[in-house]
């Protein structure tokens, strides 16, 4: 046996119990034997670390991203003629001396060849020659296909192995019936995708995934608006495609209608993404004007525009024809003092209606204005006759000089009121009432101490609820109305627009109180008076189910007198409670007696399992315990004493206890002055005039 066929034997062997590939033998030395067997392989990876050895086995694969090139990995940027690093030698070890180690699939026999690859024999044109097995006219030793007839020697990758009889012509690693690009060694399933437009890595998708070579700088765009996370930044081929954005800055990602393209809203969000949350100018956003002088009010044209406008020196409100002046502004009250105080662009409109000289008795009269150089206090303004500067005219039932008593013979003091006093003037509000006093009524006031907007909460009406009902005036032919709530109709269940809450000064729960509307006047008594008196009835939601719990609501006439209440303010109505051991609000220091003020709790109560007045229509009626029903105290008349010419100031006051709804309201009528004797208190009245 010669030394090629037991290298032969040998490697047989070696594959058979190891499962290893065929060992490739050297071919043997010159004068072991002249020639070669004809029809046996000699294998040899001499100068090779990668390819074929020449009988079908391999001498090693290149790692991407260097493929094999005539027995030498190379990568795409190598000269073909200079061999890749780590070479093996003719002796069989690569360059730091590890052993070159065999291909463990290579059989001896080469791959199996898909039959459409598999170049046909040559033509002979008589028997095959000795070496040259095939028959292809190649000899074995030169045929780089030595069992299979391959004439062309085509040998893409160059790697010793023709393409005929190599499983991977392209040498990338990738088997030439899974490449889908078996002759291009920079396209197979190893291969790096590239941003090329071509499948790389033979998945089906092309410039797919982050991070290929040649990729661009791209943010996440989750919600497709067109821009991405700054902190989520990644390398792709196409930067505009589905999930990416060349341009960063969206502050919420998950959440298109957020980016720098959108304009900002009045919502509390940061539309824009610029870091800053309602803007001033966002869609929705209020004018704002200066305001100087801190009136509520301001002057001009709009400084800004935003979404919560206020603070100090700046309103939402405009039309402040004096914006230096707090006392001036659209919402004061007419002065008589040559000053357009409303802001409406007349000066002293209805100052002196009658053309007398003097200022009629519901307008203040400040220094000698053109309008009423005579002063104020013309009692009677659509007369000439009659104003503080003309003689009184006996027996003729008229106070001529206004000064609060008619003929001044004694008696009950009496005051005309003009009108009609109906609709939602403070004129009208006041006739309703009866208290026309000429310039002894020095200041009038509608206004929340709770900051709620108090615009429907005042009415003067000539009847409240059905006609046929028990609340006909007691004087005149109107009243005013007073409510915590809407002072109309029949709905009576309205928290008030705007403010909170306040802790109650005179009662003794300790609830808050909610909706407080207060009418405030500064009067100044008429000689001869010993005090004053007033018609009213209270109604209220709460009754009667709430009796004695924290939903007491109440209705307070507070009188504050130099001298009658030694400038202490004093609530002057209140009665019997209903069940002075469940609730009272104070003891009587003279009699000892529980009472408690004007509210759901006092005596006076109708209960609706008898009501003795008819308040039908008025939304306050008696019916189920809901928010529609309740009773009243039927009418009631408060008196007390006042000094004659005592400057005082009676506050009426109405709110809700311990919440905003279930409103309260009162019927104010009848304000008289008393010259006579009387009982101070708060006692029933006729139910009918």
């Amino acid at each position: 046996m010669n030394a090629v066929s037991r290298c032969l034997l040998v490697g047989v062997a070696v594959a058979f119990v190891f499962g290893l590939a065929l060992l490739a033998c050297d071919k043997p030395a010159q004068d072991e034997t002249d020639a070669a067997a004809p029809g046996v392989c000699i294998p040899s990876c001499a100068g090779r670390d990668c390819g074929d050895d020449g009988c079908g086995g391999s001498c090693g694969k290149c790692e991407p991203p260097y493929f094999c090139v005539a027995g030498t990995c190379l990568n795409e940027d190598s000269p073909r003629e200079d061999a890749a690093p780590g070479a093996a030698d003719a002796g069989g070890e690569a360059e730091d001396g590890s052993p070159d180690s065999a291909d463990p699939d290579a059989t001896g026999a080469g791959p199996e060849i898909p039959e459409s690859e598999v170049e046909p024999a040559a033509e002979t044109t008589g028997p095959v020659g000795p070496g040259d097995g095939d028959g292809d006219g190649v000899h074995d030793d030169e045929d780089n296909c030595p069992g299979l007839a391959n004439p062309s020697q085509l040998d893409l990758d160059a790697d010793g192995q023709g393409n005929a009889c190599d499983a991977d012509d392209d040498n990338d690693a990738d088997p030439d019936d899974s490449d889908c690009a078996p002759q291009d060694p920079k396209v197979g399933a190893f291969a790096p995708e590239k941003c090329d437009g071509l499948d790389n890595n033979c998945n089906y998708e092309i410039d797919e995934g982050e991070d290929g070579l040649g990729c661009l700088p791209a943010f996440l765009d989750a919600d497709g608006d067109g821009y991405g996370d700054g902190k989520a930044q990644v390398c792709v081929c196409n930067p505009e495609a589905a999930g990416y954005s060349s341009v960063a800055g969206d502050c919420d990602d998950k959440n298109a209608q957020l980016s720098p393209d959108v304009m900002e809203s009045c919502d509390g969000k940061d539309n824009d993404c610029n870091g800053f949350v309602d803007d001033p100018g966002a869609i929705g956003c209020k004018p704002v004007f200066w305001d100087s002088d801190d009136d509520g009010f301001g002057g001009g044209f709009a400084v800004s525009c935003d979404c919560k406008p206020g603070g100090l020196g700046v309103t939402d409100k405009s039309g402040d024809c004096d914006d230096n002046e707090a006392d001036i502004h659209p919402m004061m009250s007419e002065v008589c003092d040559d000053v357009d105080n409303n802001c409406d662009g007349k000066t002293d409109i209805g100052c002196d209606s009658d053309g007398d000289g003097w200022c009629g008795p519901f307008f203040a009269v400040m220094g000698t204005p053109a309008s009423c150089p005579m002063g104020g206090g013309d009692c009677k303004d659509n007369d000439p006759l009659v104003n503080p500067g003309a003689k009184e005219k006996p027996k003729d039932g008229i106070d001529n000089n206004c000064n609060g008593v008619a003929d001044e013979s004694g008696g009950e003091i009496k005051f005309e009121c003009q009108g009609p006093c109906t609709g939602h003037t403070m004129a009208a509000y006041l006739c309703s009432m009866e208290v026309c006093f000429g310039d002894l009524v020095l200041s009038s006031q509608i206004w929340s101490p709770t900051g709620d907007m108090v615009d429907s909460s005042w009415e003067a009406v000539s009847h409240f609820g059905n006609v046929n009902n028990d609340l006909k005036p007691w004087a005149g032919n109107s009243y005013a109305l007073l409510a915590s709530g809407p002072a109309t109709g029949t709905s009576h269940t309205t928290d008030l627009p705007g403010g909170g809450g306040a802790p109650d000064p005179y009662a003794k729960d300790g609830y808050q109180t909610y909706d407080n509307v207060e009418l405030k006047l500064q009067i100044k008594a008429p000689t001869g008076a010993i005090g004053f008196s007033i018609d009213y009835v209270y109604f209220s939601e709460e009754y009667e189910e709430y009796i004695g719990s924290s939903f007491n609501d109440k209705f307070y006439i507070i009188l504050n007198a130099p001298k009658t209440t030694q400038g202490k303010s004093v609530v002057v109505n209140s009665t019997a409670c209903s069940n002075p051991n469940a609730y009272y609000d104070f003891i009587d220091p003279q009699s000892g007696e529980k009472k408690c003020y004007i509210a759901i709790n006092t005596a006076l109560s109708e209960p609706c399992s008898n009501p003795k007045t008819n308040i039908s229509g008025t939304g306050f009626e008696c019916g189920p315990p809901d928010a529609n029903h309740g009773s009243s105290t039927g009418w009631l008349s408060t008196s007390w004493p006042i000094e004659g010419d005592e400057l005082f100031t009676l506050t009426f006051h109405i709110h809700d206890t311990s919440d905003g709804i279930f409103d309260s309201e009162v019927i104010l009528d009848n304000f008289k002055w008393l010259s006579d004797p009387f009982n101070a208190g708060t006692v029933p009245h006729s139910n009918n005039p």
